[in-house]
């Protein structure tokens, strides 16, 4: 396939994480809702470090969902409520988002994506949210299923801008979230309990996270496809801005 040619879609890597050691795997949802913003999607192992060679092959980058990452990449003691470690993964995937950032390549991070945008930019996590701040609202329930809330969007914002509201009802599984937020980072949604939702960087136009799961409810929310309709858009202006020069895009 020729990438460069106008009519291809922009190829959006996907990290996928690892099943009981048995099978790599990932939510249906994520693909679909690219293929549905217009972009081709492409799954990658964790075992896989090496960012140089996954980036020089795709037009932008989901982080998406999963287990806890390793607090030693943060500093800090392991919690007796982390767990679901995946040592090669968190190190892969904190080099791939250092890397992508590097080279402007657009990144939108997914629930523990946010935090790996988080902890390989500087900052650190709650590593449980009951214990840290409470029940007030609940992140993540027992029974795996997502728990669906309101979160604040702020005004003047990267998700203000996508979205067109002061408020959305999102679909959450996480009992993980920032503590203290990366320098670059600039909050973009908080939940009512204070917990940060959204972050961008006001020196970098293409990178975005969100704490939720945007993929669960993409089908028939469309702010929530609007979010993976800015990542393509995001990778298709990088391939017309690079082509456009007679250059490749890494």
């Amino acid at each position: 396939m020729d990438d460069t040619h106008p009519s291809a879609p922009p190829v959006i890597a996907l990290s996928a994480y690892e099943r009981n050691g048995e099978a790599f795997s990932l939510a249906p949802q994520y693909a679909a809702a690219v293929c549905q913003a217009g972009g081709l999607p492409v799954l990658f192992p964790p075992q896989c470090p090496e960012a140089q060679v996954i980036l020089s092959r795709c037009d932008a980058l989901v982080l998406t969902g999963g287990g806890d990452i390793s607090p030693d990449f943060y500093g800090a003691p392991c919690g007796n409520s982390t767990h679901a470690v995946h040592r090669d993964r968190d190190a892969a995937e904190i080099a791939l988002a250092r890397e992508a950032i590097a080279r402007g390549i657009p990144v939108l991070g997914i629930c523990r994506g946010l935090q790996i945008i988080n902890v390989a930019l500087g900052g650190d996590l709650l590593q449980d949210l009951p214990t840290s701040i409470g029940t007030r609202i609940c992140h993540r329930n027992a029974e795996h299923d997502p728990v669906l809330h309101e979160v604040i969007v702020l005004p003047d914002t990267l998700l203000r801008g996508i979205v067109g509201q002061d408020t959305l009802e999102i679909s959450s599984w996480h009992h993980q979230a920032i503590a203290n937020m990366a320098p670059a980072l600039r909050i973009n949604a908080i939940a009512e309990d204070g917990v940060i939702e959204a972050v961008d960087m006001p020196d970098n136009p293409d990178v975005f996270a969100v704490q939720w799961h945007p993929e669960h409810t993409a089908a028939g929310d469309p702010h929530q496809q609007a979010l993976f309709a800015w990542l393509v858009q995001r990778a298709a202006r990088r391939v017309a801005r690079w082509t456009g020069h007679g250059a490749t895009k890494n």
